[in-house]
């Protein structure tokens, strides 16, 4: 399980701790490693790893202590480092503040939702447990697995893009629900839609709903790639201008494509495919697009690339969301930093041809010479 250590994490969501910030004067200390904070040994948290809690600022499942204030961590009896109880309040009421937002979600539903609240997503995880690896991980231990994965996709969005903080500035909300009424509960409460598979709610305020049991998912492997695909698409819906561009014609290419580019990116394949992502499965040339698409190049039977560009997204096919991937990949090649720009222009329904031209000053023409001529040498064959 890739979550961070503890101090490491807590030192990401709320500044330095009072161990970064330690000066000579302070006396070693061992059982605090001269930070000031100790495990917080109260009854409420036996069972509970609270090596896990540095990546959340609010986490349901151990909330209720009145000790730590939810923290999992308290002030070491034993140093002298009032720096460290300023700490744990800042800590504290941020907690305060996250453990309020969730609190309106339970007011919704009227009952507990196990779940937290990462900086930059709300999350709610209902799986009770899953293996991952080789390893049988409960729901608490998931939920922090979650919170880490998604704040990649968020961290990994903003440094391929070089997109400021303040261009996504809303919070993504996403749901993996073990029942199927309960998704179909959220999906047409928060996100307005219903479907067997995931709902999405995009824009300002994004809300992302899924039933994640094995009806659906064959293995966390599966879970994953169609997690980090649709939390790609709730950031580039809310990254400013907030709107969702798939749902216009010209738009669903760059929404598609980016969402599998990190789909591929940060989970080693894609499979996700189009409108509401109804096939989690859909395992079009066994997820390697980039081999596959490189043979459709070879044999001239990949898709027009102005046919893809013109699609929305109910009319996009399994290989013209492949080659939508190939092409937000050849762009991000050729200058990943004019991306955005590019979106931006598809949001406000400017045409594609004139968005291309301003952005990388392409005709769609002249892109699909420059992408076929750059898969063949860089795709690998096989």
């Amino acid at each position: 399980m890739a979550v961070r250590p503890l101090l490491v994490a807590l030192t990401l969501l709320l500044g330095p701790t009072p161990q970064d910030e330690e000066q000579p004067q302070h006396p070693r200390c061992k059982p605090c490693g001269t930070s000031g904070l100790v495990a917080c040994e109260d009854r409420v948290h036996k069972g509970v790893d609270l090596e896990l809690e540095g990546n959340l600022l609010y986490c349901s499942h151990v909330a209720d202590c009145e000790a730590c204030g939810g923290t999992g961590r308290v002030e070491c009896e034993r140093c002298e480092r009032p720096d460290a109880a300023a700490w744990l309040e800042r800590a504290r009421e941020r907690r305060k503040a996250a453990k309020a937002r969730h609190a309106e979600l339970e007011a919704e539903v009227e009952r507990a939702l196990p779940g937290g609240e990462s900086e930059h997503f709300r999350l709610i995880w209902d799986l009770e447990s899953m293996k991952v690896g080789r390893k049988r991980l409960d729901r608490h231990e998931l939920l922090h697995l979650f919170a880490e994965r998604m704040e990649a996709v968020h961290a990994r969005y903003r440094e391929v893009l070089e997109v400021p903080e303040t261009d996504i500035p809303d919070r993504s909300a996403m749901a993996v629900w073990w029942l199927p009424a309960d998704h179909a509960d959220a999906a047409r409460r928060w996100c307005g839609g219903s479907a067997t598979m995931g709902v999405k709610r995009m824009g300002p305020k994004p809300f992302f709903s899924v039933c994640g049991n094995r009806s659906h998912f064959a293995d966390d492997t599966d879970l994953h790639r169609y997690l980090v695909h649709n939390a790609a698409h709730l950031l580039l819906s809310n990254h400013t201008p907030q709107q969702w561009m798939g749902q216009f014609k010209g738009g669903a290419w760059y929404d598609e494509g980016l969402a599998s580019w990190f789909e591929t990116d940060l989970a080693g394949g894609a499979q996700t495919w189009c409108f509401q992502e109804q096939d989690a499965r859909g395992m079009w040339g066994g997820g390697q697009w980039r081999v596959a698409l490189r043979k459709l190049v070879a044999d001239d039977t990949a898709p027009s690339v102005s046919q893809v560009l013109q699609r929305d997204v109910n009319a996009l096919e399994m290989v013209e969301q492949a080659t939508a991937f190939s092409l937000i990949d050849y762009l991000i090649h050729r200058d990943a930093a004019k991306l955005p720009a590019l979106g931006r222009q598809l949001k406000k329904k400017v045409a594609v041809r004139d968005a291309l031209q301003e952005a990388y000053g392409l005709s769609p023409l002249s892109l699909e010479q420059a992408w076929r001529s750059w898969v063949l040498e860089t795709y690998p064959k096989r």
